[in-house]
């Protein structure tokens, strides 16, 4: 398997402050393989994808190291270079779907505007595409979905529209950030398979979970962060069945503890 994403030394700050929030994270991502970057609330999982898609404000951050997509760094990328890229190669799934959308506009026409933006469509053909891609996920209805505004459909509805508008732009990898946290079981059961399916395709998954459950079904390796840093890494199967710091130790236990009480 090819790589597809290589992260070395990268190191989030907040501009003319002298400690980085985020310290000297470096990994690769493979094609149809699945990284976890595991850890606590604010242990800087979420900031570094943000980073690699350079959706950190510059007036804000500051952000060094080198992250190569394929061999081309994006970090020296432009504005507008970064942002043809991001959703037709690197695709998103976002913690809270509801965020991903505009309240003030309807399902159809965001993702129309969405797909055109990245492929040479008519508008009649995108929104046909975006029905197919509804139906894949288990969505019927795609008229009655199309035309509804993203407040009155449930978060795992919306979760799945996230889902199938990233397949659609055929991304080479998928940055899934926390995107089962705020669904039933039902429907975290549906997004993890439909992550493993997107495995399957060839697609590299960068996964980020605070939850180990979710990072044994699905990731290959391991990053444990904490306090902006990486404290271990390994394979999924080193990380659950020999784990080396006491802070793993500690998420480990609280997850099992955590699907005990769901199970009550």
């Amino acid at each position: 398997m090819s790589e597809l994403l290589k992260v070395t030394g990268l190191n989030i700050g907040l501009v003319n402050a002298e400690q980085p929030i985020v310290e000297n994270v470096s990994f690769a991502l493979r094609e149809g393989a699945a990284l976890a970057l595991v850890g606590e609330s604010g242990s800087g999982k979420t900031l570094t994808c943000k980073a690699i898609l350079q959706l950190l404000g510059t007036k804000t951050f500051h952000v060094s190291g080198s992250v190569l997509y394929r061999g081309t760094e994006l970090l020296s990328m432009k504005e507008q270079e970064i942002r043809a890229l991001c959703g037709h190669r690197i695709s998103m799934i976002v913690q809270n779907p509801m965020s991903a959308f505009d309240p003030t506009v309807k399902i159809g026409a965001q993702i129309v505007e969405t797909i055109r933006a990245h492929k040479n469509m008519t508008k009649k053909d995108a929104y046909a595409a975006g029905c197919a891609a509804l139906e894949k996920m288990n969505l019927p209805r795609c008229s009655q979905l199309m035309n509804s505004y993203p407040h009155t459909l449930s978060g795992g509805m919306l979760q799945r529209i996230v889902i199938a508008l990233a397949l659609i732009l055929e991304p080479e990898i998928i940055i899934a950030d926390e995107a089962t946290t705020a669904l039933d079981v039902k429907n975290q059961k549906d997004v993890l398979e439909e992550i493993e399916k997107m495995k399957k395709r060839g697609i590299g998954v960068l996964l980020v979970t605070h939850d180990f459950g979710v990072a044994a079904k699905l990731a290959d390796d391991v990053i444990v962060m904490k306090d902006g840093k990486m404290i271990e890494r390994g394979t999924v199967h080193q990380i659950f069945a020999a784990p080396k710091e006491p802070y793993t130790k500690a998420l480990l236990k609280a997850s099992l503890l955590e699907k005990e009480d769901r199970r009550d």
